[in-house]
Order: C-alpha cells, then sequence, then structure tokens
C-alpha cells in the first residue's frame, strides 16, 4: 500500500476518535447543564418573630440547593414547634438553635434581673423551670426584728430567667455521656433569677436580708 494511502487512513482513523471524543464531550457537558441540582425544602420565618414568641405556624417553605443546606435548619418535612429565642426576621433561616421547647424568659425594657438564694423546698421542690411564672413570698426571721414586717407575697407574676445548682450549672441543663447520672445534686435549686422591675429587685432583696424568701408556683 502507498505511503500516501496509509497517511489517509491513519489521519481519517485519528479523526473519527477525535470526533467521538468531542461527541462524548458534548454529550456529558449538556446532560450535565440540563440536570438541575436537588433542592431542599427547609423552614424560614413568614414574618417578624420576636424573642420569646411561640413559632408554630409562622415560617414558610422555602426551596434551597442541597448544597446549602446545613443540619441545624429545620426541613419541611417536620413539625415546627417552640419558643424563639432570638429575634428573628422575616425571611430568614429558622434554625434549631434559635429555638427552646419552653417558655424562653425575655427582659424587656425596664426589666432587670435579680438572683436570690433557695433551696428545694423554698422553689417549690425544684418543679420550676426557666420561663415559668411565680410569685414571690416573705416570712420574717425567727429572731423577729423591728420593721422586719409581716408575713407577704412581695412580688406577683414575675418570670424565672434562670435556675442554677452549687455549682452555678442549670438545673435544668440535659445530662451528656460525661456527667454522672447519679449526681442528683445537679437539679437542686440554689439559687434563681428572676426578671422583675427595679422596684421589685430591691424591695426582693431588702426582704431577704430580713427573713426568707419563697417561690409560690400556679
Amino acid at each position: 500500500m502507498p505511503i500516501y494511502n496509509r497517511r489517509r487512513i491513519v489521519l481519517l482513523i485519528v479523526s473519527l476518535i477525535l470526533a467521538a471524543g468531542i461527541t462524548f464531550f458534548e454529550y456529558t457537558y449538556f446532560s450535565s447543564m440540563a440536570k438541575k441540582e436537588q433542592t431542599v425544602r427547609v423552614i424560614v420565618a413568614g414574618s417578624n418573630i420576636s424573642a420569646g414568641s411561640r413559632i408554630d405556624g409562622m415560617g414558610s417553605v422555602k426551596d434551597i440547593p442541597a448544597s446549602a443546606y446545613v443540619k441545624d435548619m429545620l426541613r419541611a418535612d417536620r413539625p415546627v414547634s417552640g419558643f424563639a429565642k432570638v429575634d428573628i426576621s422575616k425571611g430568614s433561616y429558622i434554625l434549631r438553635s434559635m429555638i427552646s421547647e419552653s417558655k424562653v424568659p425575655v427582659i424587656k425594657d425596664g426589666m432587670r434581673r435579680v438572683t436570690i438564694g433557695a433551696n428545694l423546698v423554698s422553689a417549690l421542690a425544684g418543679r420550676i423551670k426557666a420561663g415559668d411564672y411565680v410569685d414571690v413570698g416573705y416570712i420574717p426571721g425567727k429572731e423577729t426584728k423591728e420593721g422586719s414586717g409581716q408575713p407577704a407575697v412581695i412580688a406577683e407574676n414575675v418570670q424565672i430567667y434562670n435556675i442554677v445548682n452549687n455549682k452555678a450549672g442549670d438545673t435544668d441543663k440535659p445530662k451528656d455521656n460525661k456527667d454522672n447520672q447519679y449526681d442528683t445534686d445537679s437539679v437542686i435549686p440554689a439559687a434563681v433569677t428572676l426578671i422583675v422591675t427595679p422596684e421589685q429587685a430591691v424591695t426582693i432583696k431588702d426582704m431577704e436580708s430580713r427573713g426568707s424568701l419563697f417561690l409560690l408556683g400556679y
């Protein structure tokens, strides 16, 4: 076979291979372009949500690329309920870390936090938690002094900000695997912080110095 014909055959074969390669590349490229990225339906705030408010029914559904999804986001296929820990703007993603199952104490303008000593008895046998509302009662000390006053309710319908044990740990914080599951002292209240007005705070601390305080539950 003449050299000239062999070269033509080689060039033909190379051309066919290149054509096949280009065709395969174009097919792969345009096929991948035609395929849309999978999406995930998540929950966003349908309106502005204030801290402490219930979020039930305040969410809207939004489709986002699966690559943008993070575990803290709430998926639309699960019920959404609880209380907002922080202010959430309309259209913002509602994250698990933004939600509490129980009422969230909110310090409104003009309010203050004040802490009183507590024990298992004075704190309703520990059956209270942050967000609950209580009254504060006062009992004069045994060594009654002039001006100690009479037993009375000195603050009504005040919200509990938090409750800690004698190690300053939250009594309602779930235990993890590293904690001693038999450590009952961790759930016994040692101090309770309340959200009150400045005037109530002064009264509460004054009466605490004169006698003992206890909480009345609803």
